[in-house]
C-alpha cells in the first residue's frame, strides 16, 4: 500500500503525507499546478459536451470544411472525411484525458513525467510552436474581418491590397496582445456571449445559402463546386486529407488532461467528448458547405474564406455585423487557445526576468515570422501542406505519451515523483528520456523526409497517423525488450 496517494473508484488522491513528501524536496508544486481533488471537480458529461462545442464551432472549422471543396471534394465526401478524422482523434484525446480524471494533473507533469524534468522542454517547445502558428493564422483571418469594417467605412481602404490587409492584420493582433498581457475582462464576457453567437451566425448561413437557391436543399447541394470535378481523385485527397484533419485537433487532445482533470469521473470526458465533437462538427461542416455552395450560386466564385465571403456582400450593415462576429469569434478562442498557453510556457522558463506583458509581446511577435498570409494562400496549402507539418510534430509526441501511459506504466503513476525535482522514478537520464527524445526526433525527421523525398511523400500526406502510430508502437516495443525507461532510477514512494 502507497501511504502517499489513494484510489477510490478509479480516481488516485495525493494524501496529506504524499504533500509532505513533496514539500521535503525542491519541487513543481504549487496552487497552480497541483491536483485537483475529487470533492473539488465540478466537470460532468455536459461540461466536456460544451467545451468541444465551443472548440468545434469556429470560424476555423468553416474554412476547413470550405477548403476541402475547394480542393476538388464532393460535398459529401468532405463532410465524411471532417467528421471521420475529428472523430479519431476523440481516440487521443480520451487517452491522455484519462490521466487527467484518474490524477487530477495537467497536462505539464505528465510530460515531466514521460520525459523527464529536462526532456519537458521538448513537448512544450512544439506545444508553444503550434500555438504561436494557429495563433497567427488566426490572427491574420480576424485581420480580414478587420480590413472589411474599415473598407465598409472608408471604401478607398480597400484599394491598397496587401498593405492594407497586413495594417488591419497587426491591428486585430495588437489587440490580441493587449488582451492576454493586461488580463482584460472583456473577453470572459465575449465568452459568454461568442458560441450563441456562433450558433446564430451559423445557421444563418445555411439560411442564405438556401435562399440562393431557390429554398432547395438539392439545387444548394448540386452546385459545381461542391460537386466532383473530373480531374480529382478522391482516394488521392481522401488520406492525407483524413490525417490532416486528425492532426487539426491533435494540438487540442494533447492538453486534454489541462481540462479533464476537472472532471469528476472517467465516463464523463469520455462520453461527453465522444458525442459532442463528432456531432458538432457534422454541423459546422455542413455550414461551410451551404457558404461555399451559396458563394458560388450569388457570386461565381470558390470562396472558403468566411471573411472574404462577407467582403462580397453590397450591404454595409451585413458586412459590419458579420465581420465582427468574425472578430468576437475569433478573439474569444485565439487568445486564450493560442496565445496564452505558449507566453506561459516561455514566462516559466524567463522566471521573472521579464514581465508578462513583455512574454506576451514577445510570443505574439514571433507569430510574423510563420507568415500567416503564406499558410491560407490557398485552401490546398492549408490542408495538405501546412496541417502536415504540424502533424509532423505533433504526431510522434502524441504516440509517446499513449504508449508510455498505456504500456509502460499502465496507467499507474506516482504523483510525488512526478512533482520532485532530482533523482526520483522521472528522473531517467540526468533528467532526460532519451529514449522518448531519440524516437520522437527519428519519426519526426522521417515524415520531414517525406515533403522533399518522394519515395517517403505517403508518409508525409499521412503526418499524425503515421507519427502517432509509428512512435507508439516503436516506443512500446522498445520498452518490452528493454525494460521501463525509469528501471533504473528508485522512486521516493519505494
Amino acid at each position: 500500500m502507497n501511504p502517499y496517494q489513494e484510489e477510490n473508484d478509479g480516481i488516485v488522491s495525493l494524501t496529506d503525507a504524499g504533500v509532505k513528501e513533496i514539500q521535503a524536496h525542491k519541487n513543481f508544486y504549487s496552487d497552480a499546478t497541483k491536483p485537483i481533488p475529487r470533492e473539488k471537480r465540478d466537470w460532468h458529461m455536459k461540461d466536456m459536451a460544451n467545451l468541444w462545442i465551443g472548440i468545434i464551432v469556429s470560424v476555423a472549422v468553416y474554412q476547413v470544411a470550405s477548403g476541402l471543396l475547394v480542393a476538388g471534394m464532393t460535398w459529401y465526401e468532405a463532410l465524411l472525411t471532417i467528421v471521420l478524422g475529428h472523430t479519431l482523434v476523440m481516440a487521443v484525446a480520451m487517452i491522455i484525458g484519462h490521466y487527467g480524471v484518474k490524477y487530477g494533473m495537467n497536462y505539464a507533469m505528465l510530460g515531466k513525467a514521460i520525459f523527464g524534468q529536462n526532456g519537458l522542454c521538448v513537448p512544450a517547445i512544439i506545444r508553444g510552436i503550434l500555438g504561436i502558428f494557429w495563433f497567427g493564422v488566426q490572427a491574420w483571418i480576424g485581420g480580414q474581418a478587420t480590413s472589411i469594417i474599415i473598407s465598409t467605412v472608408f471604401p478607398a481602404w480597400g484599394d491598397l491590397g496587401f498593405p492594407g490587409l497586413f495594417i488591419s492584420f497587426l491591428i486585430f493582433w495588437a489587440l490580441n496582445v493587449y488582451i492576454a498581457a493586461s488580463g482584460n475582462k472583456a473577453v470572459k464576457i465575449l465568452e459568454g456571449i461568442s458560441a450563441p453567437a456562433l450558433i446564430a451566425m451559423s445557421l444563418i448561413v445555411i439560411v442564405w445559402g438556401l435562399s440562393t437557391a431557390g429554398w432547395s436543399l438539392d439545387t444548394l447541394l448540386s452546385a459545381q463546386v461542391v460537386q466532383a470535378r473530373g480531374d480529382t481523385d478522391f482516394w488521392t485527397l481522401f488520406w492525407p486529407a483524413l490525417s490532416a484533419m486528425i492532426a487539426f485537433d491533435g494540438g487540442i487532445a494533447l492538453s486534454m488532461p489541462d481540462f479533464t482533470r476537472s472532471c469528476v469521473n472517467q465516463r464523463a470526458q469520455i462520453v461527453g467528448q465522444i458525442i459532442s465533437a463528432p456531432v458538432m462538427t457534422g454541423y459546422i461542416a455542413f455550414v461551410g458547405i451551404c457558404g461555399t455552395a451559396g458563394a458560388w450560386l450569388a457570386f461565381g466564385k470558390e470562396i472558403w474564406e468566411p471573411a472574404v465571403l462577407v467582403g462580397c456582400f453590397p450591404s454595409p450593415i451585413i458586412r459590419l455585423i458579420f465581420s465582427l462576429f468574425i472578430i468576437m469569434a475569433i478573439l474569444t478562442t485565439n487568445v486564450a487557445g493560442n496565445l496564452i498557453p505558449p507566453v506561459n510556457i516561455v514566462a516559466s522558463y524567463v522566471k521573472g526576468r521579464f514581465s508578462y506583458r513583455k512574454v506576451a509581446i514577445f510570443v505574439a511577435f514571433l507569430s510574423l515570422f510563420a507568415q500567416p498570409w503564406n499558410s491560407l494562400s490557398s485552401a490546398y496549402h492549408l490542408i495538405f501542406d501546412v496541417t502536415q507539418l504540424l502533424g509532423a510534430l505533433i504526431g510522434p509526441i502524441s504516440g509517446i505519451y499513449i504508449a508510455a501511459y498505456l504500456f509502460e506504466y499502465h496507467t499507474d503513476l506516482s504523483i510525488v515523483d512526478a512533482y520532485i525535482e532530482g533523482p526520483g522514478k522521472y528522473f531517467y537520464s540526468n533528467g532526460w528520456n532519451i529514449r522518448a527524445i531519440v524516437i520522437m526526433l527519428i519519426f519526426t525527421a522521417i515524415i520531414f523526409a517525406g515533403k522533399w523525398v518522394p519515395a517517403l511523400s505517403p508518409l508525409f500526406n499521412n503526418a499524425y497517423v503515421f507519427g502517432t502510430l509509428g512512435a507508439c508502437i516503436t516506443y512500446a516495443l522498445v520498452c518490452k525488450l528493454g525494460g521501463n525507461s525509469s528501471c533504473n532510477t528508485s522512486s521516493k514512494t519505494e
